[in-house]
């Protein structure tokens, strides 16, 4: 009897021991566990601040086409305030931060001029909201789809250059350009290197003293108008011979392409091993010299 209960007095001690030692792992486990999860979920509550300032972007263009202002100087306070909540690391250079910082504050000194300059307020929102999308969507940014306007702009700019044109043309012509340029400046700026919008900028500045001379040189704005060319292919990421009428492809429309291509070869393939399966069975067999 003695035995039996010393016997289940050890047992019963080994157990209480391993309830012990595995409660003390699980709150180890736990307590590594919870000094994780504030990084994860600072990388989410950063990615999501992002994403919402891009979303009060949208937002606050939207308010700016409806004329709704009292909704346009909300947008502009959130946005304003959020400016130093955000986590920028790793997400764009020190000249990308400025550069949205500067929009922000266009965006609200056009807002206090919005009765003498409408088309300004219009202009600096859709500046932000390329600027904030720029951040939000570094694979797919929308003012890479300004390759064709920016494009046209230049050759129109090129073709009065060459049909001799007027200097006010030329005028409307550059600021045309202009106007388009600066609208995705920003945005570029996010995501490109410095020098590449120093170029940019070099090449704008000289072409605009060019077509805004009383004696425009024709040679020198033919030469600069020819090199705008490669700039322009430069700042959107296209091939320098990349014909300039080639539309902007979406994704989903190659990934349509590819699995068309790929079905006709599969099918070219497999009725190839099927004529072949045939002659075998047939003992038909090829000639070749």
């Amino acid at each position: 009897m003695k035995r039996t209960f010393r016997s289940l007095a050890g047992w019963l001690t080994i157990s209480l021991m391993a309830l012990l030692l595995w409660t003390n792992a699980s709150y180890r486990v736990s307590a590594q566990s919870g000094e994780f999860k504030p990084n994860v979920n600072q990388e989410v509550s950063s990615t999501y601040t992002i994403a919402q300032m891009n979303e009060e972007a949208t937002v606050l263009y939207r308010r700016v086409l409806e004329n709704n202002m009292e909704e346009v100087r909300a947008s502009v306070t959130r946005i304003g305030n959020s400016l130093a909540h955000v986590s920028f690391e790793g997400q764009t250079s020190v000249e990308g931060i400025h550069a949205l910082s500067e929009t922000v504050v266009e965006v609200k000194e056009a807002t206090a001029k919005f009765k003498g300059d409408r088309h300004l307020l219009q202009q600096a929102s859709a500046k932000l909201r390329l600027a904030t999308d720029s951040l939000a969507n570094p694979a797919k940014p929308l003012w890479l789809q300004y390759y064709k306007i920016v494009k046209n702009d230049l050759d129109a700019l090129s073709l009065a250059v060459n049909q001799n044109n007027s200097a006010a043309i030329l005028t409307n012509r550059f600021s045309v350009l202009e106007e388009h340029y600066e609208t995705i400046r920003p945005a570029a700026i996010i995501r490109l290197e410095p020098y590449q919008i120093a170029q940019m900028d070099a090449w704008l500045s000289h072409l605009k003293g060019l077509t805004h001379a009383k004696q425009s040189d024709r040679s020198q704005l033919r030469s600069m108008t020819e090199h705008g060319e490669e700039l322009v292919n430069q700042l959107f990421g296209r091939e320098k011979d990349e014909s300039a009428f080639v539309p902007y492809v979406q994704g989903p429309d190659r990934r349509a392409a590819g699995l068309i291509i790929s079905s006709v070869i599969v099918a070219t393939l497999s009725y190839a091993g099927y004529r072949k399966y045939r002659a075998e069975q047939q003992d038909i067999f090829t000639y070749r010299r």
